[in-house]
């Protein structure tokens, strides 16, 4: 599969929840690849400090620029089960690239009105490349979740992308959770980290929704 991890706005998680998906993939013993078209090459800095640990299982990555980015997909697309892209944020360009050879596009989203709001603008490119691919299937996955029932914007969102046509909503949120960040800094995912955590639990129910696989 090519995953697509994308939305134009920043902050929302999108190198996190790339590498997440990553190492989920790689621990069912699939070949999975993360492409990194990010200047600031987040989830290369990972794999480097993963590789500097000698952490296993093996998770492959690719620094593409956002004009190649289709081309470099194509050419090493049979090589590996899964290819996850990670695209900039403000990146037009590599998102619409992308767009093009994706099999799927999962758009982190930060809970609150601002982050529906902007989600506009990616939705207008997604629409774009459904001219072409009119069954391209997305999916919106809320991040960095309100922990706290008494907080609702989190709930409020989910309520609002339900309402959005040609979206599905991930069957799970990401919480706010120490475990996302503190496990970054080891070159590990949150599973590996902290295997019986909530955000392991999470990132299994998540990563099973997206690449449609059954418990």
């Amino acid at each position: 599969m090519i995953l697509l991890v994308g939305n134009l706005k920043g902050g929302t998680g999108k190198s996190t929840i790339s590498f997440n998906l990553g190492v989920w993939s790689a621990y069912q013993m699939r070949r999975a690849l993360i492409i990194d078209s990010d200047p600031l090459h987040t989830i290369s800095t990972l794999l480097a400090v993963r590789k500097e640990e000698r952490h296993q299982p093996v998770i492959y990555s690719l620094i593409a620029a956002e004009t190649a980015l289709a081309d470099e997909i194509d050419r090493i697309s049979d090589l590996f089960d899964d290819i996850i892209v990670d695209i900039a944020a403000g990146d037009k360009v590599g998102l619409r690239a992308a767009l093009k050879v994706a099999d799927k596009v999962l758009i982190p989203l930060l809970p609150g009105q601002a982050d529906v709001w902007a989600l506009s603008d990616t939705m207008e490119l997604i629409e774009e490349a459904r001219q072409a691919k009119p069954e391209l299937p997305v999916m919106v996955v809320i991040n960095k979740a309100d922990t706290n029932q008494q907080i609702r914007e989190t709930q409020e969102t989910e309520e609002a992308m339900n309402h959005v046509k040609g979206i599905s909503l991930a069957p799970t949120s990401l919480g706010y959770r120490v475990v996302m960040r503190r496990s970054l800094t080891e070159g590990l995912g949150a599973a590996e980290w902290a295997p019986r955590s909530k955000a392991a639990e999470e990132i299994d129910h998540l990563a099973r929704a997206v690449f449609e696989v059954k418990n």
